[in-house]
């Protein structure tokens, strides 16, 4: 596999920059609006806050949503591996939903529709370069993955909806946050 040098390790860096956007974005709805509890309420529950907290919120899935597309077209585009280029352009999609997650709130017909999609297709995105990391010879950046996807496994069997999606996004952002490193050690070898 021969990756684009200084364009990898760029869109690697818009990964790390769209985890860092989400937690902030999190992180302050959460001291804002102190009535929201985590394991209990829904993160789209800070959409509708009466609150400050759906400005962070919904701006920050906003932000970190077009960031996130900007990592996977990277991810998709910087490869002949048909995993990482699969699961870029997942990624990517997710990313688009993730965004409109902040457009169509939880007051939206729309918005359970948005939101499970931006999860599917992040997953998709996570299981293909995951297959693409294990067949590009990778197989310790895989392990993330699949840890991921074992723990992600579990968690859909013995956690609610509220706790299955706030563990289940930590765990993605700790993903990206791997696999953007990976992007940019494949980048320094390219």
């Amino acid at each position: 596999m021969k990756a684009h040098t200084c364009h990898n390790v760029a869109f690697a860096w818009s990964g790390m920059i769209g985890v860092a956007v989400f937690v902030i974005a999190w992180v302050c709805a959460a001291s804002v609006d102190t009535a929201w509890q985590f394991g209990v309420n829904n993160l789209s529950e800070f959409g509708i806050s009466d609150t400050d907290a759906r400005l962070y919120f919904n701006y920050g899935c906003i932000l970190a949503g077009i960031i996130v597309a900007i990592f996977g077209a990277g991810r998709a585009l910087n490869t002949e591996n048909a995993g990482h280029t699969a699961g870029g352009a997942f990624i990517a999609v997710g990313g688009v939903f993730l965004a409109l997650i902040g457009v169509f709130t939880m007051d939206s017909s729309l918005h359970n529709l948005v939101a499970v999609s931006a999860a599917l297709f992040i997953l998709m995105g996570i299981v293909a370069v995951t297959a693409g990391n294990w067949a590009a010879d990778r197989k310790i950046i895989a392990g993330a993955g699949i840890v991921f996807v074992v723990f992600l496994s579990v968690m859909l069997l013995v956690f609610d909806v509220a706790e299955l999606e706030a563990y289940g996004i930590i765990l993605a952002l700790v993903w990206f946050l791997i696999e953007s490193v990976n992007m940019i050690l494949l980048g320094k070898k390219g």
